[in-house]
């Protein structure tokens, strides 16, 4: 498997890549649904959709200079998933989401902590923080509104959420009008908490192409981790 998906890895050089996990089709359809309704209130980017801009949990994000080890890496994580949720299916499902705001401008929605998002999280890093690479314009990225730790992360592996910075999120989407951010806030402090509450669980592991805004714009390995 992994020696078929080499044929396209020139085609990554240099591509900004990410690993995520997947929800089940009826969470991303919630997903995308709640952002059409915060979009009355405050539009967000990217639109999120059920085949580009997928809603999604990105447990590492760069550019790597080893791809035959990511490769060999996303297949050796669903392979720690799968006996991971043999042991315990708990850890797959979240209960509910909260909507949260980081500047500058993000919206992002938290599931509960007790997904396995942490340990797939420190599983990829570990794999492949020493394949991890910044371009030389990305050292002059505006980084107003990262914390210490962060800015750190991202000088040095292109990435701000690594290590104690990661937490399981996903992204609903970004502003840069800073009144309608405000007005958003409001409503979603206007709303019953239970309106942002999300069941489902996660059921695929992809390798993706990372699009404007940090979205997951495209495939490029997706497996299945649900059993």
């Amino acid at each position: 498997m992994v020696d078929a998906n080499a044929k396209i890895m020139p085609q990554l050089c240099n591509t900004k890549l990410g690993i995520a996990m997947i929800p089940d089709d009826a969470t991303i359809q919630e997903i995308i649904t709640l952002q059409q309704q915060v979009a009355a209130v405050c539009p967000l980017q990217p639109i999120l959709g059920k085949d580009t801009n997928l809603p999604h949990m990105t447990l590492l994000q760069g550019r790597f200079n080893d791809l035959a080890q990511v490769y060999r890496s996303i297949y050796d994580l669903r392979n720690y998933l799968q006996q991971t949720y043999l042991q315990q299916p708990e850890v797959f499902t979240f209960h509910w989401l909260k909507c949260v705001y980081k500047p500058p401008g993000w919206y992002f929605l938290q599931p509960n902590p007790n997904t396995i998002g942490h340990q797939a999280h420190q599983f990829c890093f570990h794999a492949l923080k020493d394949t991890m690479v910044l371009k030389i314009s990305e050292h002059q990225k505006d980084m107003s509104g990262y914390t210490a730790s962060e800015i750190l992360n991202y000088q040095k592996y292109g990435y701000r959420y690594i290590g104690q910075d990661f937490y399981p999120h996903f992204t609903l989407g970004q502003t840069g009008d800073c009144l309608t951010s405000i007005a958003l806030d409001k409503w979603i402090q206007s709303i019953p908490t239970q309106q942002l509450n999300i069941s489902g669980r996660f059921v695929r592991l992809t390798l993706y192409r990372v699009g404007s805004h940090g979205s997951h714009s495209e495939s490029v390995i997706d497996l299945k981790i649900d059993i």
